[in-house]
């Protein structure tokens, strides 16, 4: 977090009064998609506006840049964070791409404030973890990215064994790796974002499961119907995604724990999730009750995880097909 030096004056969220808004939705006068759409343009436009209402710049919080050009989330994790600081602060963007183990450790050395992954125990041992599940724990029901070409490949697909002699592309740093490899799951692990799909179209692994809440905005970047999502078939495990900060940060942490802790005991930020552009079309998740889902244990999953605050998460259904991996 850093005091900005730019002599341009910034009209904050702060300012706005957004009151007859939520009561308006509170009273159901509003759609929850229409409030998104009312909402999402507001935080844009007001983002942009600027006027001589402070006599100093905001502070800024620096983030990462995108992956690459195929990540598809980018905008939701950004459009969260705008809601969440509501005017205190100004997003700047640290523009040179990074893997996620160095996007950790730039939150050391101050090149970043603030960065989202998913959680495991020596994360939150080494960094602050802000404990409010940014997807409502849907960061851990994942979707095969496959090709196309091989649907009637996983639609043979009834036990978790058939599943295991394949391989999976997945991130050499992410979490998810340690949890598919301890529950006998096969994993090519790569190192950069932006070849995962591109593996994936050529033959290197056979698929690539991603969050019911992302896979859809990143198939539309790779932009070919070569790649489907295999929605007839899930893989499920405990796995919070966190906003983290540094150890040194405490201040900017406890101020986006608070906010992001309101917005879900309000009910906001499921209204958020649900309506998103990036995020709307893994709902409602009434349509996953038929799909065969393959339930993995994470032994990595930190004690401290908020499990008994039911606000925090969504309510997965239950499936018939549903098989524990030993």
């Amino acid at each position: 977090m850093r005091n900005g030096h730019s002599s341009r004056k910034i009209f904050t969220l702060g300012q706005y009064n957004d009151k007859p808004i939520r009561r308006a939705y509170a009273e159901e006068k509003l759609s929850p998609a229409l409030f998104m759409r009312f909402l999402m343009t507001t935080l844009t436009l007001l983002g942009l506006i600027t006027c001589g209402a402070h006599a100093t710049p905001l502070p800024e919080i620096v983030i990462q840049t995108p992956r690459s050009e195929l990540d598809g989330s980018y905008q939701f994790y950004t459009d969260l964070l705008r809601l969440a600081i509501a005017g205190q602060y100004q997003l700047t963007t640290y523009q040179q791409p990074m893997t996620q183990n160095r996007a950790f450790h730039s939150l050391d050395d101050g090149t970043i404030d603030i960065l989202w992954a998913g959680t495991n125990l020596q994360r939150e041992v080494s960094y602050r973890a802000i404990r409010v599940p940014i997807y409502g724990g849907l960061l851990g029901k994942r979707i095969p990215a496959i090709r196309a070409r091989d649907k009637a490949r996983f639609d043979a697909i009834t036990e978790p064994a058939q599943l295991q002699s394949l391989i999976a592309c997945q991130g050499n740093q992410w979490p998810d790796s340690d949890i598919l490899e301890d529950n006998g799951y096969k994993v090519d692990r790569i190192a950069r974002f932006d070849v995962m799909y591109r593996m994936l179209d050529a033959g290197r692994c056979d698929y690539f499961p991603r969050a019911v809440t992302e896979v859809y905005s990143e198939l539309d970047e790779f932009g070919e119907d070569r790649l489907m999502a295999y929605d007839s078939l899930l893989l499920s495990y405990p796995f919070p995604m966190y906003f983290f900060t540094g150890k040194d940060n405490e201040e900017l942490a406890a101020f986006l724990e608070k906010r992001l802790t309101a917005l879900a005991h309000s009910g906001e930020l499921r209204t958020f999730i649900e309506n998103h552009p990036v995020t709307q079309r893994a709902f409602p998740l009434e349509r996953f009750r038929d799909a065969r889902i393959f339930t993995l244990q994470n032994k990595r999953l930190p004690p401290e995880t908020p499990v008994s605050d039911s606000s925090l998460w969504f309510s997965f259904p239950e499936s018939e097909s549903r098989t524990e991996v030993e």
